[in-house]
């Protein structure tokens, strides 16, 4: 398919847009105002719970478990329902183009081979990097997990794990991200810089070591999700894929004690 733009040369796209989709000036603002409303939301509550002595306001930075499992809950789901406002009325771009619609059973198919490809290639990358590095870094979430306590604690990794998280990102990075830059640019740039975004983000807590450990394999998983979406035009069979990706790590550490 060829890209209709107005706005740059026609290049190949996964999806014809309609002409005003994806106007290049309201999608950076749109990207702006998701990075805003994250950290707002994020900092909002924390400010607002120390207020009320829920968090300790003079370690706001050393936050509980449950706290932290919290704050997760209300930055994911406020710049979800931001997205899900902006992407119809503001771009122009409705739901069903960006493949929410019940999956096929090619798609669910699709989805389960993408989380076993998407653990093969994450999970065998990290352990080369690891090898190069000399380092052995934990991803933020899966160091949260050896830290829960009780049961309340855990059930609340798992839906925010295998439930929130992965439809929170697919709407930022594949839905939005991925789409709004295959909207102007070929499929392969569009691919690795959504994916390399992807992996950034999960390279936060020993920056820039992190990188290259953490943010490397993720970033060729979130390639992956990124040719998941191209290929199925669903939204549901990313999420199936990246939940059960999540899914994994979360019984491999909470069932099977693996280390990560």
């Amino acid at each position: 398919m060829q890209n209709n733009s107005t706005w740059a040369p026609s290049v190949p796209s996964p999806i014809d847009w309609p002409r005003e989709a994806w106007n290049p000036w309201f999608t950076a603002l749109a990207f702006v105002g998701g990075l805003v409303v994250f950290v707002v939301a994020q900092t909002a509550y924390v400010l607002l719970a120390a207020k009320f002595h829920t968090i300790d306001p003079n370690h706001l930075t050393q936050l509980s478990v449950t706290q932290t499992l919290i704050v997760e809950f209300v930055s994911w789901g406020s710049i979800a329902v931001y997205f899900l406002l902006v992407l119809p009325y503001a771009l122009h771009v409705p739901l069903s183009a960006l493949g929410f619609r019940a999956p096929t059973a090619f798609d669910l198919n699709f989805a389960v081979v993408g989380a076993f490809a998407m653990f093969v290639i994450v999970n065998g990358t990290g352990t080369v990097t690891t090898a190069l590095s000399h380092r052995h870094d934990t991803e933020a979430a899966l160091a949260l997990l050896h830290q829960l306590h009780t049961p309340l604690e855990r059930a609340g990794f798992v839906v925010l794990a295998c439930g929130v998280a992965p439809f929170c990102e697919e709407l930022t990075f594949r839905a939005f991200l991925f789409s709004a830059l295959s909207r102007y640019f070929p499929f392969g740039v569009a691919l690795v810089v959504s994916g390399a975004l992807f992996g950034a983000l999960h390279a936060t807590d020993s920056w820039p070591g992190e990188l290259l450990t953490v943010g490397l394999p993720l970033a060729l998983g979130g390639m992956l999700l990124a040719y998941v979406y191209a290929k199925t035009r669903c939204f549901w069979a990313n999420v199936i894929t990246h939940a059960l990706f999540n899914a994994v790590g979360v019984v491999g550490v909470m069932v099977f004690h693996v280390s990560s």
